[in-house]
């Protein structure tokens, strides 16, 4: 009975040792009995969850029962989440140990993650669908009443030709304003779809290189220079598109942003860290005040620099693209000073 028991069943000692294990303990950590007998019960348990069990098997060994989750791992590496019951375990009044009965939950929790991810995701979704919603009804408007206004304009009759001429002018400004809006909304929808593209191979160090011979000129025409320090190569598995767009845009907004007090110096660092690599982005450009800017940073058509021509479009996108390649962007910046952002993509 105790061996063919479905759920894990084990005692443990007062010096942590597994005493006995049922077979599916075995099965669970993939271990002979004779390798698990005598072994320190933490051994078995996934690092990060090593504190947190020892806090449970230690009340459990003061005499309180407890019920807690966690995460081993089997002997292949394979991690396996685990709802477990301890009990004290006494005989003759003398604690000698725990007793303790564990249920692979693994399926569940892997339902339950999905769960969560298809969550946030429709959050996100109803959230952007909100952003297009206000920009449709706000951002459009401006554009589409200048061509309602200036459509009437041209219907009246004996209009003077130099009035006709401006008119027809800013018809086509305002067209071509829209038009772009378009394009620009066209882009933020088939984003989604190009996150589904088959991931490639492909070299980070490369792509970086890439990206600076392509604005070379517009390095020059700012009278600045750009240092790279990079292995010389770096393969990673990405969506190629993707993270070429990241790479142009973030050096892109460094030309863009330099100060006109001082020649643009900008350093890009591509390094592996773990299963993780790294792009360093450093410029000692305008800077901004991120306690001002706050979570508007990366949000869509929000500029900083009036100044400058842009349309507020390139920091959205590489958030988005980042988020997509399940990476992460960071930065640091100083009014005056510069500005650095990291962005972390899994290899």
């Amino acid at each position: 009975m105790f061996n063919h028991y479905p759920d894990a069943i084990y005692t443990i000692n007062t010096d942590g040792t597994f005493h006995t294990v049922n077979d599916t303990v075995c099965q669970v950590l993939q271990k002979e009995r004779e390798e698990l007998v005598g072994q320190n019960y933490q051994l078995a348990v996934h690092p990060e969850y090593w504190e947190h069990s020892f806090s449970y098997f230690k009340a459990a060994h003061e005499g309180l029962p407890q019920r807690y989750q966690t995460v081993v791992r089997s002997s292949s590496g394979e991690s396996v989440f685990l709802d477990v019951t301890n009990f004290p375990l006494k005989v003759n009044g003398e604690m000698v140990g725990v007793f303790g009965i564990a249920r692979d939950i693994t399926e569940q929790k892997h339902r339950e993650q999905a769960l969560l991810r298809t969550t946030q995701e429709l959050k996100r979704q109803n959230e952007e669908l909100e952003l297009f919603r206000k920009i449709i009804a706000h951002d459009f408007r401006s554009p589409i009443a200048r061509l309602l206004g200036l459509s009437k304009l041209l219907q009246k009759d004996n209009l003077p030709e130099k009035t006709q001429e401006t008119a027809l002018s800013a018809l086509l400004q305002s067209a071509q304003q829209l038009d772009g809006m378009v394009q620009d909304l066209n882009q933020m929808l088939s984003l989604h779809h190009q996150g589904d593209e088959p991931r490639e191979q492909c070299d980070a160090v490369e792509l970086v290189q890439l990206a600076m011979n392509s604005l070379q000129a517009d390095i020059s025409s700012a009278g600045g220079s750009i240092t790279l320090d990079a292995p010389d190569t770096l393969q990673v598995f990405t969506v190629k598109a993707f993270m070429a767009s990241i790479v142009q845009n973030l050096l892109s907004n460094a030309i863009k942003y330099r100060s006109p007090d001082r020649a643009l110096q900008v350093n890009i660092q591509v390094a592996q860290q773990g299963k993780e690599v790294v792009f360093t982005f450093t410029d000692n450009g305008k800077g901004m005040d991120l306690d001002q800017v706050g979570s508007s940073l990366f949000r869509m058509y929000k500029r900083f620099h009036h100044e400058v021509d842009g349309k507020g479009l390139g920091l959205y996108l590489v958030k988005e693209q980042v988020r997509l390649l399940e990476g992460r962007i960071e930065v640091e910046s100083t009014p005056e000073q510069g500005t650095t952002f990291t962005v972390t993509l899994p290899v």
